[in-house]
């Protein structure tokens, strides 16, 4: 036997679907005002670092990821410019409709400086195009270029026949 406290708690099936009902408008109407209140507080400025050009040698293919041999290249922008060694390479890995892009290479500045670049990028395509960005990383103990290991960067791929071309930026 039930006591009258637990019967006060039980509510009739039709009771039930009308609070689900009510609650799950609730909710998607707040959740619908939430999205439409999303704004940036700021926007996302940046300015031109370099243009990166690679060299590179005929793929190897290993099965789900290719491996395209660096042979050398150079880079250049406002703040710095010189040469890539041969060396490094690019891990191109096929994923559900587009290929994800794994770089490592050695800068060698026109000062002599050394910076170990690596790029994580997406190339797919779609109905505007080849969309094809990276996001690099710098690593340097020179002196002179310790600002590259404390910013963030973006590269959108460019056209140059026969290189791997980008356009460099650095976020503000």
């Amino acid at each position: 036997m039930q006591s009258s406290n637990e019967n006060s708690k039980r509510i009739s099936r039709r009771e039930f679907a009308r609070i689900g009902a009510t609650t799950l408008a609730g909710i998607t109407l707040g959740a619908s005002h939430m999205a439409n209140a999303q704004t940036a507080a700021s926007t996302l400025e940046s300015e031109f670092l370099m243009e990166l050009s690679l060299d590179v040698a005929a793929q190897l293919d290993t099965g789900h990821t290719r491996i395209a041999p660096v042979t050398g290249g150079t880079f250049g922008g406002p703040r710095l410019r010189g040469t890539v060694h041969n060396g490094g390479a690019d891990w191109i890995t096929q994923v559900a409709g587009h290929s994800s892009l794994d770089v490592r290479i050695t800068l060698e500045t026109d000062d002599g400086a050394l910076i170990y670049m690596t790029y994580k990028g997406v190339v797919a395509r779609g109905d505007a195009g080849l969309y094809w960005r990276v996001t690099p990383v710098f690593n340097t103990a020179s002196e002179k270029y310790d600002w590259l290991n404390h910013i963030v960067s973006v590269g959108k791929s460019k056209q140059i026949e026969g290189k791997v071309a980008y356009d460099i930026f650095q976020i503000l």
